[in-house]
């Protein structure tokens, strides 16, 4: 099995989430995705400085960006309805 890029990932798992092409989305829900991602990428950062020497730093990181994910995943819907 082949490696897939970042991009192919990317795809991949936008098929998956049932988003045929990201060029659907309004400049507000871009904006939007953009902040999000902004937002939990602060948060993660955070999180790796206070627990840097915590045993459940991994699964802190983990719960973020899932949360990163599943408000992204709102945006997107957002355009399905």
């Amino acid at each position: 099995m082949a490696l897939k890029s970042a991009y192919e990932a990317a795809l991949e798992k936008m098929k998956t989430m049932g988003i045929d092409d990201a060029q659907n989305l309004s400049d507000e829900q871009k904006d939007r995705i953009a902040e999000i991602r902004n937002q939990y990428d602060a948060k993660i950062a955070e999180k790796k400085i206070l627990l840097k020497h915590e045993e459940n730093l991994p699964d802190e990181i983990a719960f973020l960006e899932r949360e990163r994910e599943r408000r992204i995943e709102d945006v997107y819907s957002e355009n399905k309805k």
